[in-house]
């Protein structure tokens, strides 16, 4: 069982929109992240299948997806805290290097 760290391209620009397209589990997929200044989170998309899912630290993002095997990741992906008190991913200390990552386990 393998962990990956996403590499998440918010620091060169510091968009509160980006695009990265990992391999997880063998196949690309399409993770947009969207920063939402009122409720001060990040929100994520996988390709067209699911859409706006909060970005938190400590639950497995896609559980309430698995029933979409053939267009979601078949690991767990979730927010996990490195360094630092914060709780949830902010918009300046999500990423790699980060006080949270963003990371793949596979199946």
């Amino acid at each position: 069982m393998a962990i990956l760290e996403i590499e998440l391209n918010i620091d060169q620009h510091r968009s509160s929109y980006f695009k990265v397209a990992p391999t997880l589990s063998g196949q690309v997929y399409e993770l947009t992240f969207k920063w939402s200044v009122r409720s001060e989170a990040w929100y994520l998309d996988i390709g067209d299948a699911v859409k706006g899912i909060k970005v938190v630290t400590g639950i497995d993002l896609l559980g309430p997806y698995h029933y979409m095997e053939d267009k979601i990741p078949a690991g767990k992906l979730g927010a996990r805290r490195n360094t630092g008190r914060a709780s949830k991913p902010g918009f300046f200390n999500f990423g790699i290097g980060k006080e949270i990552a963003l990371i793949y386990e596979e199946p």
